[in-house]
């Protein structure tokens, strides 16, 4: 027992001590703590400071837009007292004390008269309307009721209740004298109530009469300060003072309802809709200048239209500028960069082939056209004419139908009126065939007309390259692949790109080019004298639309095409005929087969082909 005992002292002795017992925790502890305050102090920072930099922005706006209103105070208040010491002013405050003066004993009569009309009011008009508000419902209860019996005890009461008798009070006008007591029934209440009303809109009505000098002297002198005071007033400074002064610090937004859009970006940009115009130069920093055309603003207004639609970027967005601005990788709408400011008006404003103010988008248009894009890639706004002329066609065709319809009505009415045994029904059956021939006549006024606008639609029809069913009669067969394979070679100022064909692909299209065009002979024409030539090209105005020479050694216009080296690729007797008369054609032109006619057709109506400058 005595050697147990022993073992288990020797045992006790070697355990390991107690750590909580036997050493301090203070150390990590007071660690924990200090880690767990910092997170807390970070994370209140984060919440307050770290996700909202929108007050710090608008504390800063909101103290340097004060300070520079302060700085142009006193320049527009002594600009604009400058004004007022004017001559002009003068006469005008000259002319509105007169206008005053003359009418101040009537409108000073007349607010008398309505300041005690309106004491009557105000004690009539709670009680007028308690009234009217009680026998209102008992009137609808009379028209509820289900039996007579129910409706005739609904009448009594209403009537009992009219009766009164109902207490108008009215204070004295000095508030010292005796007050009066009206005991009135509702009828009574009632006329008095609509007597007083009428008289005040008569007396309304007539001071505003007596004061329309005033007002117009007045709207006078203020756009007299409008016109010559560059920037705002006194007065409009010292409100924007106050604004400052009241100015809240909060997330503020626009929110378009219709399509459901949240815009925050004034938060950040406080200053885009303040009436002064705003620079980072005066305000030290770019998020607070004012909106550089507010014009444009005031058409587009940022309530209806917002701002991301037009700018882009991601308007809900408060956290940091990248996020805001969609600068981030997912997000689809990045905002628009200062030269490529103008690509939101596409959205709204693609029809439009010239907007006013918008250089880069009117020199997109130009270059989409000009470079030849619009050859292959249809977009609104171009190549009107062929889209008017489908609707004229169509108007026409409609117009046709329309007319045959009514010469069968007409041959309808008039056998119907022949066979009638009725002189009356005779008479209406012929006025409709006379009314429809009438209808017919003014619908063919209408067709000539519209023919005539197909006609120089068609003239005016255009397309980016010159027509190529002429090929064949114009130029050289070898020019042909020549400038298929690479147009800026021959002509490096040519709108034509160049199109990378294989070598197979620039003879096949040549050849397909060549097949398919006109065969019609050429009148042979008689050489001509260059140097006669020369002079003429250089002295009839030529040179007005045409150039010779590329480059820095082009002389002439750049309206039409350059014509250097055009021997190298024209035919010769092709080019005498242009000359002569570029409208002149190998073959006539049919509206109604929408083609080219030539001896092939004529020969099949049994007509010999005779086209030129007589027929």
């Amino acid at each position: 027992m005595e050697r147990e005992n022993l073992e288990l002292e020797n045992r006790a002795g070697l355990e390991e001590p107690d750590p909580i017992t036997s050493r301090s925790m203070s150390g990590p502890l007071l660690i924990a703590s200090l880690v767990l305050v910092g997170t807390l102090i970070w994370a209140l920072y984060d919440e307050v400071y770290g996700r909202r930099p929108w007050k710090a922005m608008q504390r800063e706006f909101v103290e340097r837009y004060t300070a520079y209103l302060k700085r142009v105070r006193p320049r527009q208040a002594a600009t604009e007292a400058a004004l007022k010491q004017s001559p002009e002013y003068q006469k005008l405050e000259q002319e509105l004390r007169a206008a005053r003066q003359a009418v101040a004993p009537r409108v000073q009569e007349l607010d008398r008269e309505l300041a005690e009309i309106e004491r009557q009011l105000e004690a009539i008009r709670p009680v007028f309307q308690d009234a009217r508000a009680k026998i209102g419902a008992l009137t609808y209860e009379w028209e509820v009721a289900g039996s007579e019996r129910a409706k005739a005890r609904k009448m009594r009461e209403i009537e009992e209740a009219k009766r009164g008798p109902f207490r108008v009070r009215l204070i004295a006008a000095d508030g010292e004298g005796k007050n009066q007591e009206w005991r009135l029934t509702f009828d009574e209440l009632q006329r008095r109530f609509l007597t007083l009303q009428e008289r005040k809109a008569q007396l309304v009505s007539e001071r505003a009469r007596l004061l329309e000098p005033v007002v117009e002297i007045e709207k006078k002198m203020n756009q007299y300060l409008q016109d010559n005071l560059v920037g705002l007033d006194q007065k409009q400074i010292d409100g924007l003072l106050r604004k400052m002064e009241t100015f809240k610090i909060e997330l503020k937004q626009i929110h378009v309802q219709e399509g459901d859009l949240v815009d925050r970006c004034i938060s950040c940009h406080v200053g885009i809709l303040e009436p002064l115009p705003l620079t980072e130069q005066i305000m030290g920093r770019k998020a607070f200048v004012s909106h550089p055309n507010p014009t444009l603003l005031r058409i587009h207004n940022p309530e209806r239209f917002g701002c991301s639609p037009c700018h882009g970027g991601n308007g809900r967005a408060t956290t940091s500028v990248v996020k805001a601005h969609g600068l981030n990788k997912h997000w689809l709408w990045p905002l628009y960069r200062p030269e490529n400011y103008e690509a939101g008006c596409v959205q709204c404003h693609f029809r439009d082939r010239v907007l006013e103010g918008a250089e880069v988008f009117n020199l997109g248009r130009d270059l989409y056209e000009l470079k030849g894009c619009v050859g292959c890639h249809r977009y609104e706004g171009y190549d009107r004419e062929t889209e008017a002329l489908i609707e004229v066609r169509k108007t026409i065709r409609q117009l046709n139908l329309e007319r045959a319809e009514n010469e069968r009505e007409i041959r309808r009415a008039l056998r119907a009126a022949d066979q009638a045994t009725d002189d009356r029904e005779a008479r209406r059956l012929y006025a409709l065939a006379e009314t429809l021939r009438v209808k017919n006549s003014q619908i063919a006024d209408r067709l000539e007309q519209l023919e005539l606008q197909a006609k120089y639609l068609m003239q005016d029809q255009k397309k980016v390259g010159p027509n190529l069913k002429e090929i064949r009669l114009k130029l050289r067969k070898e020019w042909i692949p020549v400038w298929i394979e690479n147009p800026h070679a021959f002509r490096p100022t040519t709108k034509m790109p160049r199109f990378r064909l294989s070598r197979e692909e620039v003879q096949a299209i040549s050849a397909y080019l060549w097949q398919t065009a006109l065969r019609d002979p050429l009148p042979a024409q008689p050489p001509g004298d260059p140097i006669r030539g020369r002079e003429l090209f250089e002295t009839r105005g030529c040179l007005a639309c045409h150039a010779i020479g590329e480059g820095a050694q082009a002389i002439g216009g750049t309206f039409a095409a350059n014509l250097s080296r055009v021997g190298e690729k024209v035919n010769y007797d092709y080019l005498v005929r242009w000359i002569h008369n570029p409208r002149e054609r190998t073959r006539p032109y049919c509206p109604n087969e929408r083609r080219d006619i030539g001896p092939e057709e004529y020969a099949k109506k049994g007509l010999p082909f005779r086209f030129d400058l007589n027929h």
